[in-house]
C-alpha cells in the first residue's frame, strides 16, 4: 500500500499549490502541469504522527474555507492523502494536461487507472505517465502547452517534491534529492517553453549545510541565468519550504503574499 508522510510539509506544499492554481485560474484558460515526483493518487498508510497535520485533517468536515481544504475533503473524505495531480484535477476547472513522473512500480500501478479516468474528462487534453526517474523524461525536453492540445498562452506549472534540495555538487548523490545539476537539467528542458511558467520546488531538510538561505541562494544563482524570478518562499520552520519561481508570468505579483497568508492559515490549525 502506498504511504504518505502526513506531516506539516504536506500542508505547506499543497496549500501553496492550490493557491497557485486559484491565482492562475483568473489569468489563463489552460494549464500544463508537470510533476517530477508524482506519488499515488490516494495514499492510505500514514508514516508520521504530526499534530498540526492531524488537526488540519480533523477540521475538514466543518471547516473548508481554503481551496486546499475543500479539495482535500472531497478527494479523501474517508482518510488517506491525495497527490499533487489529484489536487490539480480537482481545483483546476479549465482545460489541462498532465505529465507525471514516478519511479516506484506499486505507485505506477495506482496511477494507471486514475490516469485512465482523468483522460476521459472533456477538459483533459493529454495525460502522460512516465515510468522512471524524472531526469530521464526531462532530458528529452518538455512539451509546450500547445503540443499537449492547450490554447496558446496557457500556463506551465512544474512541481518538484524531492526529499530535499542539496546545493552540493558531485558524487554520492541520492536520487531522491535535487541538486544544482538537476536544476540546470530542468532549465534546459524548459528552455523551449515560451509561454508563462511557474515552478514550485519544495524541500524538507536543511541538513548537510543546506540552511534555507544557502539553498535559496544556490537555486537563485541558476534560475536567474534562465530569466526566472523568485516570487515567494513559503516556510514551515527552519527546514521545510516551498520556493515559487516564475518566468513570463505578468500577474506573478499576485503571489507575493503567499507566505503571509500561509502563516495566517497555519496559525489557525
Amino acid at each position: 500500500m502506498c504511504t504518505y508522510k502526513g506531516n506539516v510539509g504536506h500542508l505547506m506544499q499543497h496549500w501553496t499549490l492550490c493557491e497557485l492554481l486559484v491565482a492562475a485560474s483568473g489569468h489563463t484558460s489552460g494549464l500544463s502541469f508537470i510533476d517530477a515526483h508524482a506519488m499515488a493518487p490516494l495514499a492510505r498508510e500514514r508514516q508520521n504522527d504530526d499534530a498540526r497535520f492531524t488537526r488540519a485533517e480533523g477540521r475538514l468536515p466543518n471547516r473548508r474555507e481554503s481551496a486546499y481544504e475543500r479539495a482535500w475533503h472531497h478527494l479523501a473524505p474517508n482518510g488517506g492523502y491525495p497527490n499533487s495531480a489529484a489536487f490539480v484535477e480537482r481545483v483546476w476547472e479549465r482545460d489541462f494536461s498532465l505529465l507525471l513522473c514516478e519511479t516506484d512500480a506499486l505507485t505506477i500501478e495506482e496511477l494507471r487507472p486514475w490516469c485512465q479516468r482523468v483522460r476521459r474528462l472533456a477538459r483533459c487534453q493529454t495525460v502522460e505517465l512516465f515510468r522512471g526517474d524524472w531526469r530521464g523524461r526531462f532530458g528529452n525536453g518538455l512539451p509546450s502547452p500547445a503540443e499537449t492540445g492547450l490554447a496558446d498562452g496557457s500556463l506551465t506549472l512544474v512541481s518538484f517534491d524531492p526529499y530535499m534540495y542539496n546545493k552540493r555538487r558531485g558524487a554520492n548523490q541520492h536520487e531522491g534529492n535535487v541538486y544544482p545539476e538537476d536544476i540546470e537539467l530542468a532549465m534546459r528542458a524548459m528552455d523551449g517553453l515560451k509561454d508563462g511558467i511557474l515552478m514550485q520546488l519544495s524541500t524538507y531538510s536543511a541538513n548537510d549545510g543546506n540552511a534555507q538561505g544557502a539553498a535559496i541562494a544556490s537555486v537563485n544563482s541558476i534560475l536567474r541565468l534562465n530569466n526566472f524570478s523568485l516570487v515567494a518562499v513559503v516556510r514551515v520552520d527552519g527546514n521545510m519550504m516551498s520556493l515559487v519561481y516564475e518566468r513570463n508570468v505578468p500577474w506573478a505579483a499576485d503571489l507575493t503574499d503567499l507566505p503571509t497568508r500561509f502563516d495566517t492559515w497555519l496559525s489557525e490549525v
